[in-house]
């Protein structure tokens, strides 16, 4: 009975321990203990491979996160799309993803699509579309959607109601060319940072449309600049 009880202790204690081990601390902070990168801090490129993932809806994927700096840069995606529209299915978005709600301001990026390096799919059911977009996109004339002007985070969102499977040669690419500058106070966004409307509102594209692709522009213009 006493060797029992000496490994029922010693078990006790041992789990006390396991458990112990696996706590997660949660913290919330500003960006202001980070500086920023100085000249070629920075990678230059970030390639990320899809295939073979699935997004739910409302899942977000990230393909670069350069916080606290925010930078300018070219993205080429290589994913699902509508075979009629060219639309894709799930929506490449930029901008700055907080922990802090109210630094967050994230919104569709503006799309320019490649028709020559698209494909309708097999039986037309989903296709394959290439779009490139400079980020950000102020900069350039004729734009509809310009998106986020600091854009410190790239990623893809799925805005639908059923799940985007991606399949072989879906990847995503994003080139940095230059470093503008960093996210800390007063340049952060919300009600807090020193933007003017709309950049000092919370913004998060929608998710579970029934209609994703019609928060996605398309721009298939000419523009100085690109």
């Amino acid at each position: 009975m006493k060797t029992f009880d000496t490994k029922l202790i010693i078990a006790v204690v041992a789990t006390a321990v396991a458990l112990g081990s696996f706590t997660y601390h949660y913290a919330i902070a500003s960006h202001g203990f980070e500086t920023g990168a100085i000249g070629g801090g920075l990678p230059t490129v970030a390639n990320v491979m899809l295939a073979g993932q699935v997004m739910r809806p409302g899942d977000y994927l990230a393909i670069a996160d350069f916080s606290p700096n925010y930078v300018s840069g070219h993205l080429l995606v290589r994913i699902p799309c509508d075979p009629t529209t060219k639309k894709p299915l799930v929506t490449p978005v930029a901008g700055h993803i907080d922990e802090l709600l109210d630094r967050t301001w994230v919104a569709p990026a503006q799309l320019n699509l490649v028709p020559h390096a698209s494909s309708g799919g097999i039986r037309g059911v989903t296709g394959t579309c290439v779009y490139h977009s400079h980020i950000p996109a102020l900069d350039t004339t004729g734009v509809g959607n310009p998106g986020a002007p600091r854009v410190t985070d790239i990623g893809l969102l799925n805005q639908g109601q059923t799940n985007v499977v991606f399949r072989t040669s879906n990847s995503a690419s994003f080139t940095l060319l230059r470093v503008v500058g960093d996210i800390n106070p007063p340049n952060q966004y919300g009600p807090t940072g020193s933007m003017p409307a709309p950049y000092n509102a919370v913004t998060f594209p929608e998710v579970n449309l029934s209609n994703p692709q019609a928060s996605i522009s398309i721009d298939t213009a000419s523009h100085s600049g690109h």
